[in-house]
């Protein structure tokens, strides 16, 4: 969070280096009406004191206030929610504790999991005001969208106050068409001569009438320029203060020889350099400043008498007690920003340096980034995001690679471990031709150079990259010869020092099927399943246990789909046992997925709860970074299979929603999306899901199970001709290996399909195979209906019972904030076991099955 940095509302400086304030009732007045309001738009340009007049009001109003102080870095997503959470937490440090387990909320969907953080923990008794300053310095439309939609939320108790020197970008429009927007704009921010008069009064002058009209009419109101008059007002001295000294020509062209004349002379060389210093970084921390103030050119003054003095010189610089940072006035700043050219060269790497030192140690990365990028210090840059997942976001991604790309050419001679960094950023931004020609030009000379841990850690690097890039696009070119690669890199990373950290390969994103083929030729799957055999052991060693469990996920999927499901749930657990005790949670969530699948079919319901309560452990680990959207994805398709389509989650019935999801893995989004829709009889909605672009992989499982699909949903809108056609498409694709199964999971819908094809004698369903399909998908249909409508007949309904204890209720709601089962521990100061035998407890007396279920009863029922 930053801070105000518009100060000249009612802050002064006085002879004596003390602060006075003019009270302003009539603006006062203005904001308390205003903030009855659930929006408030204050707009009016620079120094006009409209920030200091808000933040004045709120201290005074003393409700809870997060302050959000925008800056142009706040156009990248991930700076934005940095700063956004870093503000919450000054009004509640566990909401900001929930959304620092998330990404920034970039789509429809995402918001909506962010909204239920605040909507659970807002306390309705107590009125909340968030302040969005500086607007004017964003531009991003996903930046400018949320905050959009962060406004408009219903929450009766939150005013969001806006501040610019602009009309703010945002549609309001809707708030305001139903009177539920406040405006204040520049002329009710303007001085009228009486305030102004009593300001000058305030600090010691008693301009004459005549004086008082010139001054009014010079300045027109403006704060900024009212402040400066009265600095020349008192050069006439205390007795003939107000009759001479004021120039009025000199308020605007000559604002920044004021500040040189009025409030830089009197001050030491030392601190005119420091206050210079200062301009160069955006976030002035106590700490920070302190950390500034040490140096050699401070004219033999200790860091604290600096500041001391700093802070004399008066509103220019501001420190607030209640946010604990400093602000320096903006068209000061404009001054000092100028005068940046009187450091040297030296002065002001070492100011970044400390800046960047500072950003990293508050986890504010990107800030970060960009101070080491100004200092030159692209090895720190490299080592910042040595401690990130493997694949970054996509805004942070395009990010840092136009700082490499900006950046001096000899920077990957100086400081090869850059090359690591730049092929991660092209591989998170799908560019793998790219990074593939660029590494394999230069890992000959990084095989010369000298001998050193880090020189392996590179090669073993390069080495990984290059395979994961050879695996992926085997899809498409059939060459496996990228097998020696992950080789090399195990070798590589036996000779790295065992002082030097191997990066964690937990968030390595895998596709949305295991079983990387686009032909169901038993040469082909066999050959994928020897590569991934010979792979994975080497993959393990070098990245600390990358696609442990892979081998068996994959040969898991392929017996899933033939329907031999005792083997595939063999191969499954134990790629599940393999994946968790290296911490593949995109490997671990999709064995229980056909894990799940499985015990559906079977209608083994205690199983299929072991495997959902599994899914929910998931959501504890905040390193699985889509743990949320695939838990989302895979208790969609229970609910949707076994009739319960309402209690998915609300982003997968949108049919405009966006996905956040990379698009190697948007199939599984897709299938449970379309499924939705077929069962609510819109088909046309789940034809145009599976028409949409999704996996941008042509796999032969997502190709079986959309073309299955498609195929039902055309017959239910009476297109026969296209359903035969669809079902043919997904037969020919199927018949070669004879993976079947997805056909059966349509139950009733492909038994309707199929029974019409065998009618009509299609010539490319051949009856024998047409027969087998439809008896499994009547079996799967029958004991599917029978055994989960008999569960829903037997299970109590939701929330009868014994009412929940004090305890059971706070568990709960931390649940319902996001909060992981430790820190719900460390927050109550129980044990975890304690914990969960209270979740378990709350999970029987609502009659749920797993959290989003207990959250939802309760809420329905106002427990929560």
């Amino acid at each position: 969070m930053l801070y105000p940095n518009e100060l000249f509302h009612s802050n002064i400086p006085i002879a004596d280096g003390n602060q006075a304030y003019l009270e302003r009732p009539r603006l006062d007045l203005l904001l308390e009406k205003a903030v009855k309001y659930p929006a408030v738009s204050v707009s009016a340009g620079a120094g006009y004191g409209k920030t200091h007049a808000v933040y004045s009001f709120v201290r005074a109003f003393n409700v809870r206030t997060a302050w959000i102080q925008l800056s142009g870095r706040d156009n990248f997503g991930d700076h934005f929610w940095e700063n956004f959470i870093s503000a919450i937490s000054s009004i509640s440090r566990e909401t900001a504790l929930s959304l620092a387990g998330m990404d920034f909320p970039a789509t429809e969907r995402e918001f909506e999991r962010y909204i239920r953080i605040p909507m659970a923990q807002v306390v309705p008794a107590d009125k909340y005001i968030v302040v969005y300053d500086d607007l004017h310095l964003v531009n991003d439309k996903t930046v400018l969208r949320f905050m959009e939609h962060c406004i408009t939320s219903p929450f009766p108790n939150i005013t969001s106050i806006v501040i610019s020197r602009t009309e703010p970008p945002l549609n309001l429009m809707g708030m305001e068409s139903k009177g539920l927007l406040a405006r204040i704009n520049e002329e009710q921010f303007r001085f009228t001569q009486e305030e102004m008069v009593a300001y000058f009064r305030l600090i010691g002058v008693n301009p004459l009438p005549q004086t008082a009209a010139a001054v009014y009419k010079d300045t027109e109101g403006w704060a900024f320029a009212i402040h400066l008059a009265g600095l020349s007002l008192k050069k006439g001295g205390p007795d003939r203060a107000g009759e001479t000294g004021y120039v009025p020509s000199a308020i605007r062209p000559n604002i920044f020889k004021l500040i040189e004349s009025e409030v830089m002379a009197p001050l030491s060389e030392a601190l005119r350099r420091f206050l210079i210093k200062l301009s160069l970084v955006e976030k002035l921390s106590p700490e920070l400043l302190a950390e500034i103030a040490r140096g050699p050119d401070s004219g033999g003054e200790q860091a604290p008498e600096l500041i001391a003095r700093m802070e004399a010189i008066g509103s220019y610089i501001h420190f607030d007690t209640y946010l604990n940072v400093y602000s320096i006035h903006h068209l000061f700043l404009d001054y000092l920003t100028g005068r940046q050219g009187d450091l040297s060269e030296e002065e002001k790497q070492a100011v970044w340096k400390k800046a960047a030192a500072w950003s990293e140690a508050n986890n504010q990365k990107m800030d970060a980034v960009a101070y080491c990028e100004k200092a030159g210090d692209y090895n720190s840059i490299n080592r910042i995001f040595y401690t990130l997942p493997l694949i970054l976001p996509t805004g942070m991604a395009r990010f840092v690679l136009d700082l490499l790309d900006r950046s001096p050419q000899d920077i990957y001679r100086q400081y090869p471990v850059n090359i690591l960094l730049r092929s991660r950023l092209l591989i998170s931004l799908s560019r793998f031709e790219q990074i593939r020609e660029e590494l394999l030009r230069v890992l000959p000379s990084l095989k010369e150079l000298p001998e050193s841990p880090e020189k392996h850690r590179i090669l073993m690097g390069c080495n990984i990259n290059l395979g994961f890039i050879g695996y992926i696009n085997s899809l498409y070119t059939k060459d496996y010869d990228f097998v020696d690669f992950f080789k090399e890199a195990a070798g590589e990373s036996v000779l790295m020092s065992p002082y030097v950290s191997k990066p964690s390969a937990n968030g390595t994103t895998m596709s949305s099927y295991a079983c990387r083929v686009t032909d169901g030729q038993p040469e082909s799957l066999e050959k994928m399943f020897t590569v991934l055999q010979e792979i994975v052991p080497y993959a393990v060693t070098a990245m600390e246990g990358s696609l442990a469990g892979m081998y068996e996920l994959a040969r898991g999927e392929y017996a899933f789909f033939r329907g031999d499901t005792a083997r595939a749930e063999i191969y499954l657990q134990e790629g599940f046992r393999r994946a968790r005790e290296y911490d593949q949670y995109e490997i671990e969530n999709r064995t229980l997925f056909y894990l799940l699948r499985i015990y559906v079919s079977r209608a083994d319901m205690k199983k299929t709860d072991d495997v959902l309560r599994l899914l929910e452990e998931e959501l504890d680990q905040t390193s699985f970074l889509t743990r949320y959207t695939y838990y989302d994805i895979i208790t969609g398709w229970y609910y949707i299979q076994t009739g319960r389509p309402d209690r998915a989650a609300s982003w997968l019935k949108n049919e405009y929603e966006e996905s956040g999801l990379n698009n190697r893995v948007q199939g599984l989004e897709k299938l449970v999306r379309a499924k939705y829709f077929l069962g609510e009889k819109r088909c046309s909605a789940a034809l145009v899901v599976l028409e949409s672009r999704g996996d941008a992989e042509p796999l032969l499982f997502g190709a079986i199970e959309m073309k299955a699909l498609e195929a039902v949903c055309r017959y239910q809108t009476r297109d026969k001709e296209g359903a035969f056609g669809a079902l043919a498409e997904a037969y020919a694709l199927a018949a070669p290996a004879l993976t079947f199964f997805p056909f059966a999971e349509l139950g009733k819908d492909m038994r309707a399909l199929t029974a019409a094809a065998l009618r009509q004698n299609c010539p490319n369903l051949p009856a024998g195979d047409m027969e087998r399909i439809n008896r499994e998908a009547s079996q799967y249909a029958k004991k599917l209906g029978s055994v989960f409508g008999r569960k829903d007949e037997g299970r109590k309904a939701p929330g009868e019972g014994t009412a929940l204890s004090r305890r059971e209720t706070e568990v709960l709601k931390k649940l319902s904030e996001g909060l992981t089962r430790e820190e719900i521990a460390k927050i109550s100061s129980i044990s975890i076991n304690t914990v969960k035998s209270v979740i378990r407890s709350v999970y029987n007396k609502l009659g749920a099955i797993n959290r989003a279920d207990a959250v939802r009863i309760a809420t329905e029922k106002n427990i929560l």
